[in-house]
């Protein structure tokens, strides 16, 4: 196996970062591939055509992005086989730009003979990598994701771990020293926020990439003995120990929190809805549906490595419903939860 020249290692990196621009749609409206004569750069005939193709969806100026990505196959050198796919990509883009396609939106990312698309051990295989891919993307404005994660009670700014995700990506981001943190994305993207702190409950939200934004305050509560954080969007269906399928996702942030906080001690309580009738008895159908729920999450965290000692789970029955009275199923849905109960904090 060939190792790469290492002074071509920040050309390839710094090509490769350029292609991936954060206003670029998840996948190209537009993509064409062509190919070339062993040891040339020079365009064939038919690639006139092929690229002409993709002009139509090169206009208006600044509505979209050109990625040109070049290759060769593996007989010479790495170095020259590098050269090579430069010049060819640059072939590439001479042809856009001669074209009337706004310079500013082409990038260009080449690789030479590391990735090839078929075996080197034959003709048709080394024709097939003699080959540059252009794609169009439409050009999307970019947004901003921010946010501050504080202490609920003193203000105070909060070292925190961040996850954003949204349908398509998921980053992980740390705060700085003031709590604050970044990321772009296209505007109107729909990003969930998840944050994990040391000593805090975790806290879960959704915002919009927006041009112009203010940066989100995120408030975390102190997760010290004695206090009850509830597990937002922990849902049942009912009269089931079931999570409902849009729940299911909330069992890996409980996992994250007992993990940020590897000495804590918590009890998982359970909760039904029953609304409009006394307190059930522990021998009752309903108050062991409430311990169900609760050994559903405890079970979870057991299977995933969080030791024994550290977790305990009891059901409630309709002893504390959030909405004794309730009617609609928002409230019946929010009396049928399931509670982290701080045993031990750990912390200061």
């Amino acid at each position: 196996m060939k190792l790469l020249p290492a002074f071509l290692l920040p050309f390839l990196l710094t090509v490769e970062l350029k292609s991936q621009t954060a206003d670029l749609a998840p996948s190209p409206i537009k993509s064409v591939e062509i190919h070339f004569d062993f040891g040339k750069h020079d365009l064939l005939p038919e690639a006139d055509s092929t690229l002409a193709s993709l002009l139509k969806y090169c206009r208006p100026k600044g509505s979209f992005k050109v990625r040109i990505t070049a290759h060769t196959d593996s007989i010479g050198t790495l170095s020259n086989n590098e050269a090579l796919s430069q010049r060819r990509a640059g072939a590439v883009a001479d042809f856009l730009k001669e074209n009337g396609v706004d310079p500013a939106s082409i990038s260009m990312a080449t690789f030479g003979e590391t990735k090839p698309a078929a075996s080197n051990g034959t003709d048709k295989g080394r024709y097939l990598n003699r080959r540059a891919t252009v794609e169009v993307f439409k050009s999307l404005p970019v947004g901003m994701v921010e946010g501050t994660v504080v202490d609920v009670k003193t203000g105070s700014p909060v070292m925190a771990e961040v996850v954003l995700h949204t349908k398509e990506t998921r980053d992980t981001l740390q705060t700085d020293e003031k709590g604050y943190f970044k990321k772009t994305y296209p505007v109107g993207t729909v990003v969930g926020i998840d944050v994990f702190a040391r000593c805090y409950f975790m806290k879960s939200d959704m915002v919009k990439a927006l041009k112009e934004s203010e940066p989100k305050k995120l408030e975390l509560k102190p997760a010290v003995s004695g206090e009850i954080m509830d597990i937002d969007n922990l849902y049942f269906e009912g009269n089931q120990a079931v999570l409902k399928n849009f729940s299911k996702p909330e069992l890996s942030k409980i996992l994250q929190f007992m993990q940020t906080n590897p000495v804590m001690k918590i009890e998982i309580a359970g909760h039904v809805n029953l609304p409009n009738r006394p307190e059930v008895t522990e021998t009752s159908w309903e108050y062991k549906l409430s311990v169900a729920r609760a050994k559903l999450v405890h079970d979870y965290l057991l299977e995933n490595g969080v030791a024994q000692n550290r977790i305990s789970f009891k059901g409630y029955g309709n002893w504390e419903m959030r909405y004794p009275q309730a009617v609609s199923e928002e409230q019946q849905a929010q009396n049928r939860r399931v509670e982290i109960r701080i045993i031990e904090g750990g912390c200061p």
